[in-house]
């Protein structure tokens, strides 16, 4: 009889010269907002004491739902959808980026002082599944005019490591570095799980905060459970070190990285400001029209 990879590894490390409290995993609060059922999901939201540079990120499932057009500043919305999505996004914004967002490749929208954009799926009756990473940038392209680009998933790297497939979605991990993120240290890796199995995984310690988030399936990670349904735990913060990590087969986990920028930041109606007298300015140039305006979609 085959024994199963247990899913509640004992909880090993090799830790760090000086490590302290701050060197242990924590789970994360994961919450569902009440979009719409077309539009769920589940993510981390509100928490940038703990995720910073990340101001959320957001496993989504769309049924045929278009996002509307709506405004965004200060950060960087970066959506990859999973290669097994059903439907590909045309992504709009007011400054003339209009690309085509098939499965399996990444939307890096950096807003700077601000746009407007859409989703649309091309097809009503299909699923998108995915994840969407907003990444502050408050302060740091106040002047700047939003750029678009898409990597697509031919130039994401790819590697399996016994039963465990992985994916270079961008940024950087260990020798590999996606070629469109030369010099952007946020990075995001999909591990996929072809059968049960055991392994470690190494958290650079090179000044980036990480998060990893449960997408489909069961894992553990550094002796926290994860579940994507069913209850228990479904994101922890990772300092550096060597954890333990298991996971059944089908499972998804999701780990993403970035450099923390340290600095207060007030995140409101899609704006990430440095504070409120930012947010004020950048909602009036909003509401003045000053990030443009999307036309309809010609038939």
């Amino acid at each position: 009889m085959v024994t199963p990879t247990p899913l509640h590894p004992r909880q090993t490390k090799r830790p760090a010269a000086h490590a302290d409290a701050s060197a242990i995993p924590r789970v994360l609060p994961v919450s569902r907002p009440g979009r719409c059922a077309a539009a769920a999901g589940a993510g981390i939201f509100d928490q940038v004491d703990e995720t910073d540079p990340f101001l959320s990120v957001d496993i989504f499932r769309r049924h045929g739902a278009c996002i509307p057009a709506h405004p965004h500043a200060g950060c960087v919305v970066a959506t990859y959808l999973f290669p097994e999505s059903t439907a590909s996004l045309r992504c709009r914004h007011a400054h003339g980026g209009d690309d085509v967002l098939p499965p399996g490749d990444l939307l890096w929208l950096d807003t700077n002082c601000g746009t407007v954009h859409e989703e649309v799926p091309d097809n009503a009756r299909a699923t998108v599944r995915g994840v969407r990473l907003i990444v502050n940038r408050a302060g740091r392209h106040a002047r700047g005019a939003p750029v678009q680009t898409v990597v697509r998933a031919d130039a994401m790297p790819r590697w399996s490591e016994g039963a465990v497939d992985l994916t270079l979605v961008c940024g950087q991990w260990d020798e590999r570095e996606v070629a469109r993120a030369q010099g952007e240290r946020t990075t995001l890796l999909q591990l996929d799980w072809r059968d049960d199995a055991l392994r470690t995984l190494t958290i650079p310690c090179d000044g980036r905060r990480w998060v990893a988030l449960i997408a489909q399936g069961e894992a553990a990670l550094a002796g926290h459970a994860l579940r994507a349904e069913g209850g228990g735990a479904e994101a922890v913060t990772l300092p550096p070190g060597v954890w333990q990590l298991a996971g059944r087969a089908g499972a998804r986990l999701i780990v993403a990285g970035g450099e923390p920028l340290a600095e207060p930041v007030v995140y409101r109606g899609n704006f990430a400001a440095r504070d409120e007298s930012d947010l004020v300015a950048l909602t009036r140039r909003y509401q003045q029209g000053e990030m443009g305006t999307l036309p309809p979609i010609a038939e």
